[in-house]
């Protein structure tokens, strides 16, 4: 059986009172990037679905969008092209 894209979840679930986040997924984007570029083992739930814990000090806090004045977004925009012409 082959899930739809709105059906390949993934949800990310901790607590405050533990350091382990844990990680449910059905998303073979997901599963991959877990296991080939943090080294983490899951175990599967279902035939389309893994869970894995990792360290809740992985998971990024929110953090508020950045207000930048008209001079700092064209010094930023000034520094990306001169990146980009020296590539």
């Amino acid at each position: 059986m082959r899930l739809s894209r709105k059906e390949q979840e993934t949800i990310i679930n901790f607590n405050q009172a533990e350091d382990v986040a844990y990680i449910y997924t059905c998303s073979k984007v997901w599963v991959k990037h877990l296991e080939d570029n943090l080294g983490l083992k899951g175990r599967r739930i279902h035939a389309y679905a893994k869970e894995y814990q990792c360290p809740k000090s992985w998971i990024r806090k929110p953090q508020k969008p950045r207000k930048l004045s008209e001079e700092q977004k064209h010094k930023l925009s000034q520094r990306l092209h001169q990146k980009a012409v020296l590539i």
